[in-house]
């Protein structure tokens, strides 16, 4: 994904996110409307950076809540996920946020090699 686009779709999770939190404060609601939105353009975005999908309850299901954590297989998108929650609440910059994403591999210490795309 190139980082127009990638920016772009920044930017369009921003604006949902300021978006909620007018109606919120407005309101005095919890209103989240645009999580699911949010989820699936997050999505988009690592998958299009070719990180693995998380499949934490599948390898749970499959080796118990310990074994699964220290399988090879097993990967969580926890970590991108926090990056995005820290972008939204202004803890994170777009532009790191960016760079974390283009380089998620060499931020988890892995080799493209060892990932099957």
């Amino acid at each position: 994904m190139d980082e127009t686009t990638l920016s772009s779709l920044i930017d369009m999770i921003k604006d949902m996110r300021t978006k909620e939190k007018k109606v919120e404060d407005a309101l005095g609601v919890d209103w989240s409307v645009y999580d699911k939105y949010i989820e699936d353009l997050e999505e988009i975005i690592l998958d299009a950076v070719g990180m693995p999908k998380d499949n934490t309850v599948e390898m749970i299901k499959l080796h118990g809540e310990d074994a699964a954590h220290e399988h090879k297989d097993m990967f969580c998108r926890d970590t991108p996920s926090e990056w995005f929650y820290a972008y939204g609440n202004g803890e994170l910059s777009k532009e790191q946020l960016i760079y974390n994403v283009k380089n998620w591999r060499e931020l988890f210490g892995m080799k493209s090699e060892w990932i099957d795309l």
